[in-house]
């Protein structure tokens, strides 16, 4: 068996990559913070701790694809920060690997992440929370 060598090594959250571009339907606007990340966790090597409590965010909502990639690394990374941590159950993706399938690793990420990490709910609920703090 040969070398494994991380994906970040071969530059797959690269800025310029075609797997790190946000995706064609999303539009950054004036004013929207955009942040290139070094490693699978948003926090790791970037000012995103600082940037939050300079404007005293106390907690992320997570979305996207690779649930167990990178969306588990940042939801782990934001947990021991103290952030509250809502974790998308229907607002993230991922792909099987090995002989696990997307759902088995979906469902086990799901799990994990509820357990000790995160409040794991729907975005319909997460939308009905974000209304009703509105109020």
């Amino acid at each position: 068996m040969g070398e494994i060598i991380p994906p970040v090594n071969e530059g797959v959250i690269n800025k310029g990559a075609e797997s790190a571009e946000l995706y064609s339907g999303l539009e950054a606007k004036e004013g929207d913070i955009l942040l290139d990340k070094p490693r699978f966790g948003s926090f790791h090597g970037t000012d995103l701790e600082m940037i939050l409590r300079s404007k005293n965010i106390d907690a992320i909502i997570i979305t996207g694809i690779a649930t167990n990639i990178c969306y588990e690394t940042t939801a782990r990374e934001a947990n021991v920060r103290d952030f509250r941590v809502f974790f998308m159950s229907d607002g993230t993706a991922t792909f099987g690997m090995g002989d696990l399938s997307a759902e088995v690793l979906q469902k086990a990420t799901c799990a994990t992440l509820g357990f000790a990490f995160a409040q794991v709910i729907t975005v319909d609920e997460m939308i009905e929370k974000i209304k009703a703090t509105m109020v």
